[in-house]
């Protein structure tokens, strides 16, 4: 028998009242169920929440159906079949069989018997937020046309509802990422370095999405690799390899960073991910992007989309501006460098100079045993005048190391003494870099290497000595040890290439022993004159 008009509006009172004061949008979606179940009559009810795609069904709430029979079923329904009817046709449908309707495609094993069906659109804001499923009419044969318009005023309510959940909600989103973004400059800016900086930002990012994962994309630098994206740097649940979430994701990035608009992108298995474009540094144009986990209706709580844009380009300008500030910074040391260095030059070596040739002229007019003690100490002058010198050749800034051939041997010998498994003894005297024209700088550096390796492998010595020596008249290069020596009946190579080298320079190479033992390898070559530059 239908219910009279009065029954209805009492029980929709009733409904709605228990739903109204639910804004917890789960348990305000299962007070739904609930209250339609109790209104229709019905044995099972669900409410189906419909994903962004309108594809597929991302959440599934039910009601009359124990948590036993719920596990002998399994997979929650994703929207196929009957219930995917209703998601493409949003009208409300009523069965006596739903077996009968030529979508139904069966119950899966465990899933309790059911044959009356009422089902109808949930509507929010004039578009569908899901479809109620009711089934198995207990007080009456079938569902009436009164059980559809008392279920219809209950999901326009019910609507009304969900809206207002929302609007909670989002106004709870919205105050974490605005909480997240005025927190993230100091951490940035606090950051020792970029990489702690990126760090920083994801961790925000994490705590206002409420998201699993958090990651920073950028071009792979790798020259082979141009055009492609690398996992910068990643932060939460790391339980699935970053990279892989990248590979899943790469179609819908690309087409993010190409129309540099937030987009999302289902990950199978493991929710949604939220992307957008993120300026890592002042040259890296990269991306932000957050999985978020699929049982959050994220996807039907308001536009996530301008929470997560305005916080990655408020990121953005921190960690430009991170950059900006490190670049001065590097800029004032190098600078402050550079000072230190002309000051040492200018006025530390030549003083020292002048001293060393005021003791030369005291020398000449001492006696014996005075010139002794001052031959001492003009050594002594001239060694600190060599490490003073050393000392403004390591406040140059890097670039200029990186052409410097004194820079060039430093390295050389430091590569080997890794090999040797102690340092060589390294002296280099004189301007090399001013006299030493950049043409000759790969033979210094074969000349050096090829004598290392030989003590390396053939010499089993304790120390090896090296020396560079330049003088406006040549260049000498010098390479012993005190090992076994060097047996003269062995031809090798190595050795003949750098005599010819020599030969091509005007210069001359000799192999020869060391007093106690070991050998010396000597490479001399003449240094060109420079050009007049008056005439």
């Amino acid at each position: 028998m239908d219910k009279t008009s009065a029954e209805v509006q009492d029980a929709i009172l009733q409904a709605v009242s228990g739903v109204a004061t639910e804004f917890d949008l789960r348990d305000l979606l299962h007070g739904v169920v609930r209250a339609a179940c109790t209104l229709s009559g019905a044995r099972y009810g669900a409410l189906g929440v419909i994903g962004r795609s309108r594809r597929h069904l991302i959440e599934f709430v039910t009601e009359g159906v124990t948590d036993e029979e719920r596990a002998r079923i399994g997979h929650l329904p994703a929207g196929r079949g009957l219930l995917g009817h209703l998601i493409v046709h949003q009208e409300a449908l009523r069965l006596d069989d739903l077996s009968h309707h030529p979508s139904s495609s069966g119950f899966p094993p465990g899933h309790p018997p059911m044959t009356t069906f009422l089902g109808l659109p949930v509507k929010v804001r004039g578009h569908v937020f899901g479809n109620l499923y009711l089934t198995d009419k207990k007080t009456g044969p079938t569902f009436t046309a009164d059980d559809e318009h008392a279920v219809t005023a209950l999901a326009g309510l019910a609507g009304l509802a969900i809206d207002h959940a929302r609007l909670l909600m989002t106004a709870e989103r919205r105050a974490r990422w605005l909480e997240a973004a005025a927190a993230t400059p100091s951490e940035v800016l606090r950051a020792a370095g970029t990489d702690e900086a990126v760090d920083a930002v994801l961790r925000a990012a994490l705590r206002a999405s409420g998201g699993l994962t958090a990651m920073a994309i950028a071009p792979d630098p790798a020259p082979e690799a141009l055009g492609t994206f690398t996992v910068r740097a990643a932060a939460g649940d790391l339980s699935r390899e970053p990279r892989r979430i990248l590979a899943d994701l790469r179609p819908a990035l690309m087409l993010a960073m190409a129309s540099s608009e937030t987009r999302w992108a289902e990950i199978p298995g493991d929710g949604t991910a939220v992307m957008t474009r993120l300026s890592i540094d002042m040259l890296t144009r990269g991306a932000l992007v957050i999985v978020l986990p699929r049982r959050g209706y994220t996807e039907n709580l308001g536009e996530d989309f301008d929470f997560v844009a305005n916080f990655a380009s408020q990121a953005s300008l921190v960690l430009e501006r991170r950059h900006t500030r490190a670049m001065q910074q590097e800029i004032a040391v190098l600078a402050e460098r550079n000072r230190i260095a002309r000051d040492l030059h200018d006025g530390v070596t030549q003083r020292l100079f002048a001293l060393g040739l005021q003791l030369q002229a005291i020398e000449r007019q001492s006696p014996p045993q005075v010139q002794d003690l001052l031959r001492t100490v003009t050594d002594d002058l001239d060694a600190t005048i060599r490490e003073v010198r050393q000392s403004i050749v390591d406040l140059r800034p890097s670039d200029q190391q990186h052409r410097s051939l004194r820079a060039k041997i430093q390295s050389l010998v430091s590569e080997y003494a890794h090999v040797l498994g102690h340092a060589p003894v390294l002296r280099i005297d004189g301007p090399v870099d001013t006299l030493v024209d950049p043409a000759l700088h790969h033979h210094v550096n074969a000349v050096l290497r090829e004598g290392l390796s030989n003590a390396a492998r053939h010499a089993a010595a304790h120390h090896i000595w090296v020396d560079v020596t330049a003088t406006p008249d040549e260049l000498l290069c010098t390479v012993s040890d005190d090992g076994v020596g060097f047996a003269s009946t062995s031809a090798r190579s190595g050795l003949i290439n750098l005599a010819d080298r020599a030969a091509e320079l005007g210069g001359t190479l000799d192999i020869a022993p060391r007093d106690p033992q070991g050998s010396i390898l000597t490479w001399r070559i003449p240094i060109p004159a420079s050009p007049d530059p008056t005439g």
